[in-house]
């Protein structure tokens, strides 16, 4: 009810409404309403001024003329009242208020996190979680890298999933909030933007995080900035051989924006946050390097080939251009500006596989590059060009029906996928030639890659491969790094000593072995992280893993009949 009049509203959902109607009606403003925690205890408590004179409670202040009313057309002086926190009795109660909703919202998170018997799908992938929403979160986290924040910030859990798992039903991006055609799409659109984050201008997930009931009303841009502050400070006065931190902790990230990092320019030590637009422009005026213009007509993987191209180039001294190789970085660039060689050569030379792999650990422009197919899922319109005076073309080659035939044919055919065995020259072709390989090493090498790789990211799988068909080649166990004569003796001290297993992660941590020691290698084609699936609803179980446990037990009956 109206603390001024008998009319009534209703405050949960929105409080427009009674605003427009206490301004309007009596001239009353309440002051930062965003930062009361209760809006209806609130008006409850001042319904006593329906009986009380609003001068002696609220500031009161006069106007020379009605809002949106020109000052050349002045209208009677009015009276206005606010209700702020200014005044102490409304300080008090607006504390109060918020010390209640607080209380209400720690009990609740409490409850949640005594409740041990909270079980559902994970939103991501088809497995079922237990023992609470927070390994829900924790599981988004470990086997997604989709950080929520830290689970003891997050309340109302349950609710929170059962939004987000809405909008990902909807082929929704749950940062940038576009809508995909298919899951696949969407999944390849989040992992290759780094979207698995949650869309920090989205008022709608405020109430969900405990960090907005301690300072409501105060953006979370400015409650970021201030905690900052205070941790800069704090880590200032305390001892450095205190702070240390568990390597084994997750690395939390609250319910703050993504921080931009600097980025440096492709060709020189150049750094800026201002991404892309600020290195593009730095691009263009000291490199007359257009990146923009010169990729204007690529797609997403020939725009990444460009990037790791260059950062190549420049980390081993050489000209992109011309492929001469100086002695110092000065030498280099003194070589680029005198000949103008900042351009790309013939894409001969760098539209390579190998240029796939990025050449910096989390390179944040291959993060920051455009793909048509991706930013317009709904497709674009392209307009229709008539030509004229063409006369039509009937003794045409094209209206040849065995050539169409043969083009049709041609169009329906898949290059066959080859994939070749980590410890021997086994090879298969074909879309599920993976699975056939797993099955071979399994059985005949004792090696089981799936449950290996089980965990890794999928850059860290790349350099397991990469090492152990680097170790192959040298008869190297890739375990010990003992050297053998040959393969077979490789062979069986590796099954004999139980090296079957992942090596230690030491070994195979360094960034050159992203490089494909396999050129084409099919096994890196068919990588992918765990909770990925290949099919196109995530919801349904992922039937990878079960196709090689058949194809296992086949290549076993077909090995049991040979012998």
């Amino acid at each position: 009810m109206c603390p001024l009049c008998p009319k009534s509203f209703t405050v949960t959902q929105d409080c427009k409404l009674l605003l427009q109607h206490l301004l309007e009606a009596h001239h009353l403003i309440i002051g930062e309403v965003e930062q009361v925690a209760d809006l209806r205890q609130y008006i409850l408590y001042w319904g006593k001024l329906r009986h009380l004179k609003l001068q002696d409670y609220c500031v009161v202040f006069s106007t020379s003329s009605e809002p949106g009313v020109p000052a050349a057309d002045p209208s009677p002086a009015n009276t206005y009242y606010l209700l702020c926190d200014k005044l102490p009795e409304d300080y008090k109660l607006r504390h109060s208020l918020m010390q209640m909703k607080l209380r209400h919202v720690v009990e609740q998170k409490e409850r949640e996190r005594q409740d041990v018997s909270f079980s559902r799908q994970c939103i991501y992938c088809s497995e079922i979680l237990t023992g609470g929403v927070t390994n829900c979160f924790q599981h988004l986290t470990q086997q997604h890298s989709f950080s929520l924040g830290n689970p003891d910030n997050i309340v109302f859990g349950a609710q929170l999933l059962d939004i987000l798992h809405e909008k990902l039903r909807n082929l929704q991006c749950l940062c940038c909030e576009k809508i995909f055609k298919t899951h696949k799409m969407l999944r390849e659109h989040m992992r290759k933007q780094q979207h698995r984050c949650l869309n920090p201008k989205n008022k709608v997930y405020d109430k969900f995080y405990l960090r907005n009931y301690l300072r409501p009303g105060m953006p979370w841009e400015e409650t970021k900035r201030n905690l900052d502050e205070e941790s800069d400070t704090e880590s200032l006065s305390e001892d450095a051989g205190q702070a240390v931190k568990c390597k084994d902790e997750p690395a939390w990230t609250d319910w703050l924006e993504v921080s931009i990092h600097p980025i440096t320019c492709l060709f020189c030590s150049f750094t800026t946050t201002k991404v892309p637009a600020g290195l593009f422009s730095h691009m263009q005026v000291h490199h007359n390097f257009d990146f923009q213009q010169i990729t204007h007509n690529f797609n997403f993987y020939q725009k990444v080939k460009v990037v790791n191209y260059i950062r190549c180039c420049m980390l081993e001294l050489q000209c992109l251009q011309c492929q001469s190789v100086f002695a110092t970085q000065e030498a280099l660039q003194e070589h680029i500006h005198n000949f103008s060689h900042c351009t790309l050569p013939n894409p001969l030379v760098w539209d390579l596989p190998q240029y796939h792999i990025p050449v910096c650990d989390n390179d944040g422009l291959l993060q920051h590059l455009e793909d048509g197919e991706m930013d317009d899922p709904q497709g674009s319109l392209t307009s229709v060009v008539y030509p004229e005076d063409i006369q039509p073309l009937n003794d045409s080659i094209l209206y040849s029906s065995s050539l169409r035939e043969e083009l049709t044919q041609n169009e329906d055919k898949e290059v066959d996928l080859v994939v070749t065995c980590l410890f021997c020259g086994y090879t298969v072709p074909g879309e599920r030639a993976h699975m056939l390989v797993y099955a071979h090493m399994s059985i005949l090498h004792c090696f089981d890659f799936p449950e290996v790789v089980s965990g890794l990211s999928y850059y860290t799988q790349v350099k397991l491969i990469n090492f152990i068909r680097r170790k192959t080649a040298q008869k190297e166990c890739h375990v010990c790094s003992q050297v053998f004569q040959d393969r077979g003796a490789l062979e069986e001290h590796r099954v004999l000593a139980s090296h079957t297993s992942l090596p230690p992660s030491h070994l195979f941590q360094d960034q050159s072995w992203l490089k494909p020691i396999l050129e084409g290698d099919g096994l890196l084609q068919r990588l992918r992280e765990d909770g990925d699936s290949d099919d196109e609803d995530p919801s349904l179980p992922d039937s990878s893993r079960e196709e090689a446990s058949v194809a296992i037990l086949r290549t076993a009956e077909q090995i049991t009949q040979l012998t």
